[in-house]
C-alpha cells in the first residue's frame, strides 16, 4: 500500500538538499576528533621529560648536555615502557571528549527537539573552536590562572547551588539566607585566590594534562555533543523513506574528517611544521567558523513528510524509550561496536608504527633510529586509510540496511568486525595492517548509520534528538573502557593482543543480541 506524497515534499526537495549539505560540512569538521591519535607523539615531547637509557645519561654527563629533570630508565626496552605510559596518560583526553561527547548528547538532543537543529550546532562550534584555541595558548602562563579561576567559579556555583537546596525554603528574611551566600562566595574566592599562587603554574605536566583533559577533551568533546545529533534528526525529518542512506552520508563527513588529520598535506603536515600548539588555535578557528557556517543551512521541514513504504509508529518520548527494554539491547550492540573501533582509532598509528618496527627486528634487522622513526611515521598512512573506510562504511552499510533491514545488516556488520578483532594483533605488514584498519574503519562506520536510524525505527522521528542522545550514551562509555582496556593490556603484556580478542567476543555477542531484538520488536523492522 502506498501513500501520496504531500504537496509540500516537492517544493522542500531543493531545501531538504541544502540540509544534507550544512549536515556533511558540520560531520567533516566533527570527525577531526577521530584524528586525536596524531597529537600523541608531539604532546609526549611538549608535556612529558625525555626517556633516556642509563648509557645515554652517563654520555650526555660527560658531554655536559644532560638536561635535568630528565626521565632515566634501564634499556631501550624500560624506554618504550616509559613512553606507553606518558601515551596512555595524554590518550584520556580522547576518553573524555568521547565520554563528555555523549553525556551531552543527551542534553543537546533534547534541545534539538525543542529549539531545532541550528542553535545547539552552533554552541557546539563555539565549544570546540573555544577548547582547542584555549589548548594552544598553553604555554601562556595566564592560561593556566584563567581556567583555575573558572574552575574556583564553577565550584563556587555548585556549593551555592546545594546550600540553595537546603536553606532556599526558609525564605529572604531568614539571616542565613541573606548572608550566608556572601560568605561561601568570599570563601571559595579567597581559597582560589590561595591555591592559584601556591600550585598554578608550578606542577610541571599536571598543569598541562588538566589543561588538555578539560580543554581539547571536554570541552571538544561537549562541543561535538551539541553538534553532532543536529545534522542527523534533520535529515531523518527530510528524508523518512532513506533514513540509513542520508544518516550514513552525513556521518561519512564524521569520517573523512579525520583524514584530513593524518595527511602531511593536511594537520599531520602543518603540526610538523608549526608545532602542536599554533595547530590547536588554528583548528579551533577553523571548527568555529566551519560548523557556524554548516548549522546555518540546518533547518527542520515544514511538516513531517510522508514514509510511503513504511509502517507509521507512534513516537516514544525519551522517558517512555528508557522503559523499552529494545532501547537496552541497542545499547548494549552499539557499546561493543563502539568499543572495538574506538579502540583502535586511538592507538592506530602508534600501534601500526610499533608493528612494522617489530617484524622488522623478528627478521633480524638492525634497525637505526631514523628508519625506526620512517617505519612509526607509516602508521599515519594507517590514520588515513581507516578513515576513509570509515567514511564509505557510513554510506555503504546504511545503503544496505534500507535494502535488507536493520538485522541483517546488524549481524553482517559485528560478524565481520568480529573476525578483523580476532586478527589483527598478528599483522606485521603494511598490506595486513592496512586491509585491517580500513575493515575496521568500515565496520565501525556503519554504526553511525545504522543506530540512528534504527532508534528512528523503533522510537520514531520525533524525539530522535533525546532517543538517540540516550542511546549514544553506550559510545561515551565505550570510548573510556575501550582505551583503558588498551592501555592495560599494551602496559600488563606489551601487546594489544587481549583487548583486541575482548572486543572481537562483544561484537559476537551483539551479532546475537540484534537477532533477538528482531524477534522482540519484528513488528517495528
Amino acid at each position: 500500500m502506498t501513500t501520496d506524497v504531500s504537496p509540500v515534499a516537492k517544493p522542500c526537495n531543493g531545501k531538504r538538499f541544502q540540509v544534507l549539505a550544512g549536515a556533511i560540512l558540520v560531520q567533516l569538521v566533527l570527525g577531526t576528533v577521530y584524528g586525536y591519535s596524531i597529537f600523541w607523539e608531539p604532546l609526549t615531547t611538549n608535556i612529558f621529560p625525555a626517556v633516556i637509557t642509563v648509557t645515554q645519561h652517563a654520555t650526555q654527563v660527560a658531554a655536559g648536555t644532560f638536561a635535568e629533570g630528565a626521565i632515566v630508565v634501564a634499556d631501550d626496552a624500560a624506554v618504550m615502557v616509559e613512553i606507553a605510559k606518558q601515551q596512555g596518560i595524554l590518550k584520556y583526553a580522547f576518553s573524555i571528549c568521547i565520554l563528555s561527547f555523549a553525556a551531552v548528547m543527551v542534553i543537546a538532543g533534547r534541545v534539538q527537539d525543542v529549539k531545532g537543529p541550528r542553535m545547539p550546532a552552533i554552541i557546539g562550534g563555539l565549544m570546540i573552536g573555544t577548547g582547542f584555541i584555549y589548548a594552544g595558548l598553553m604555554t601562556n602562563a595566564i592560561v593556566f590562572y584563567l581556567a583555575h579561576a573558572l574552575f574556583a567559579g564553577l565550584i563556587t556555583v555548585l556549593i551555592l547551588m546545594v546550600f540553595h537546596a537546603f536553606f532556599g525554603h526558609l525564605g529572604d528574611d531568614s539571616v542565613i539566607v541573606r548572608y550566608a551566600p556572601m560568605g561561601i562566595m568570599t570563601t571559595c574566592m579567597v581559597a582560589g585566590i590561595m591555591m592559584g599562587n601556591q600550585y598554578v603554574g608550578k606542577l610541571a605536566e599536571m598543569d598541562r594534562l588538566l589543561l588538555l583533559w578539560g580543554t581539547i577533551g571536554f570541552m571538544a568533546g561537549a562541543g561535538t555533543g551539541f553538534a553532532y545529533v543536529c545534522p542527523i534528526a534533520a535529515l531523518v525529518k527530510w528524508f523518512p523513506d532513506h533514513k540509513g542512506l542520508v544518516s550514513g552520508i552525513a556521518v561519512a563527513g564524521f569520517g573523512m574528517g579525520a583524514y584530513l588529520f593524518s595527511q602531511k598535506w593536511g594537520a599531520l603536515g602543518y603540526i610538523g611544521k608549526q608545532g602542536i600548539f599554533p595547530f590547536f588555535i588554528l583548528h579551533g578557528i577553523v571548527c568555529i567558523v566551519v560548523i557556524t557556517a554548516g548549522a546555518l543551512l540546518l533547518s527542520n521541514p515544514p511538516s513531517t513528510l510522508p514514509v510511503t513504504n513504511r509502517k507509521i509508529l507512534p513516537d516514544s518520548t525519551w522517558q517512555q524509550t528508557l522503559k523499552d527494554p529494545a532501547f537496552y539491547l541497542l545499547w548494549l550492540m552499539f557499546f561493543s561496536g563502539a568499543v572495538a573501533g574506538l579502540m583502535v582509532i586511538g592507538i592506530i598509528k602508534v600501534f601500526a608504527g610499533e608493528q612494522l618496527v617489530l617484524a622488522a627486528s623478528e627478521a633480524g634487522r638492525s634497525l637505526t633510529a631514523l628508519e625506526t622513526s620512517d617505519l612509526m611515521l607509516k602508521g599515519a598512512a594507517v590514520v588515513g586509510l581507516l578513515a576513509i573506510f570509515n567514511a564509505v562504511g557510513r554510506i555503504v552499510w546504511g545503503f544496505i540496511s534500507d535494502r535488507i533491514g536493520r538485522t541483517a545488516t546488524f549481524v553482517a556488520m559485528f560478524l565481520l568486525q568480529a573476525g578483523i578483532m580476532f586478527f589483527l594483533a598478528g599483522m606485521k605488514t603494511e598490506a595486513a595492517l592496512s586491509f585491517g584498519a580500513a575493515m575496521v574503519g568500515f565496520n565501525f562506520g556503519g554504526n553511525f548509520a545504522l543506530f540512528p536510524s534504527a532508534t528512528a525505527d523503533l522510537f520514531g522521528a520525533k524525539n530522535l534528538g533525546a532517543n538517540y542522545g540516550w542511546v549514544f550514551t553506550s559510545y561515551g562509555i565505550a570510548g573510556v573502557v575501550g582505551i583503558a582496556a588498551g592501555n592495560f593490556a599494551k602496559v600488563l603484556t606489551g601487546s594489544y593482543a587481549a583487548a583486541f580478542t575482548m572486543a572481537a567476543i562483544l561484537c559476537l555477542l551483539s551479532a546475537g543480541l540484534a537477532i533477538v531484538l528482531q524477534v522482540m520488536h519484528k513488528d517495528k523492522g
